[in-house]
């Protein structure tokens, strides 16, 4: 490993330490190497909102695990395999999106999206690599708004670059313009409902953190408070590093911080709905910065979680009708190769939460299992070993 990567994670491992290194994490941390002089770890306990009505404060309670999830896996259909065709084989699984009879995923590897039935046949492949019209590079995000003749797929790459197309009544597709987004959202979420397209990410002088366009590309606004410190790249990355879900039915976005147990409900003109937190999980800190002399150089990534910590809490997609469905991951051993996976469903409209119940299972952030999407009274789900593969599975009646 070279000498900074090696830096980079004695800081991460640092910003995950108590001051006398012996558990999880407070700040801010005094310096105990001589490279750096201050590090700290983020976002700081004071930076994260108070949640004070019980109703928006999701406690885990015990309840029966989610055996329901193991029994919808033994059927419906699975997507990818090791060596085959084109619409056999899958690469990187960056993001999945559903339709009304349609599931979109992202492949990083392969630069375009692909379309396939619930019955795991390919219905289209979207875009390419490239840099023309209808091609993209860098693909991350997917996102679909409309119904009926009016559904249009929304993907989001690098380079700012937002890409629509437009389903037909065959159910392929047809490029329908592209445009580069307010601010770079590389980094962050992107979703889609009613004509227009919502990113996260920071620019100096836009106030919000959420960022409103039409399909056409027309900046509509910005909203979502920005986080408050000093160093912009600490307000940048925290804005980046954040996960966004739309919920057309009510017209509602759903904003989660991936370092923070908060989550906010906002209108589509940036109002606050409503705000809950999971109350009973220790977020490990996954930012550091540090500086010497100044200017001050930066270390961004993953923080070390200890025994009873969370990583990253997530917005399951495929959101509609009354219910966002919210994960989390709780570490279990000191070997960091057991989780327990938490599941939650929100009323979109109330924002009174329901802790769903928890799934063990041996997982591996790279490797594992994910929940990528809970939509049409189905599960869709993702695995990367041994092989990249997509999962769609009924959901059981009584979880529906």
């Amino acid at each position: 490993m070279p000498k900074a990567s090696t830096f980079c994670a004695l800081v991460l491992l640092l910003a995950a330490c108590q001051n006398d290194g012996a558990g999880p994490g407070s700040n801010p941390l005094p310096s105990s190497n001589a490279d750096f002089q201050r590090a700290e770890g983020h976002p700081h306990p004071d930076s994260i909102p108070a949640v004070t009505d019980p109703r928006f404060i999701i406690k885990d309670v015990p309840r029966d695990t989610l055996f329901w999830i193991g029994n919808a896996l033994r059927g419906g259909r699975t997507i990818g395999k090791a060596e085959g065709d084109l619409d056999e084989m899958l690469g990187t699984i960056r993001d999945v999106a559903v339709s009304d009879s349609v599931v979109y995923y992202a492949d990083g590897n392969y630069s375009h999206v692909r379309a396939y039935d619930f019955e795991g046949h390919l219905v289209d492949i979207l875009g390419g690599p490239g840099e023309g019209p209808g091609e993209m590079a860098w693909v991350m995000q997917v996102s679909v708004t409309g119904s009926g003749d009016s559904v249009y797929v929304v993907v989001g790459s690098g380079q700012y670059k937002i890409s629509v197309f437009r389903r037909r009544r065959d159910g392929t597709h047809e490029f329908r313009n592209s445009f580069s987004s307010t601010v770079d959202f590389f980094n962050g979420a992107m979703c889609a409902m009613h004509g227009h397209v919502y990113t996260t990410g920071y620019k100096e002088d836009l106030s919000g953190v959420i960022h409103k366009h039409t399909l056409e590309g027309a900046y509509v606004s910005s909203f979502g408070a920005r986080y408050n410190h000093d160093a912009r790249i600490v307000r940048s990355t925290i804005a980046e590093w954040a996960i966004l879900e739309c919920n057309a039915t009510h017209r509602t976005l759903l904003h989660l911080q991936k370092q923070a147990p908060i989550a906010t409900a906002f209108t589509e003109s940036g109002a606050v709905i409503w705000r809950i937190k999971f109350s009973d999980a220790r977020i490990a800190l996954a930012i550091a910065h540090y500086w010497k002399n100044r200017p001050y150089r930066v270390s961004i990534g993953q923080g070390v979680p200890w025994i009873g910590e969370s990583r990253a809490p997530d917005i399951v997609g495929g959101a509609s009708g009354d219910t966002f469905w919210l994960t989390r991951l709780e570490l279990l051993s000191e070997e960091r190769d057991r989780w327990v996976g938490h599941l939650y469903k929100v009323d979109v409209l109330s924002g009174r939460g329901e802790y769903v119940g928890p799934r063990p299972f041996n997982h591996t952030l790279q490797a594992g299992m994910r929940i990528q999407a809970i939509a049409q009274e189905r599960l869709f789900v993702s695995r990367m070993t041994p092989f990249p593969q997509l999962g769609i599975h009924r959901m059981p009646s009584e979880i529906r």
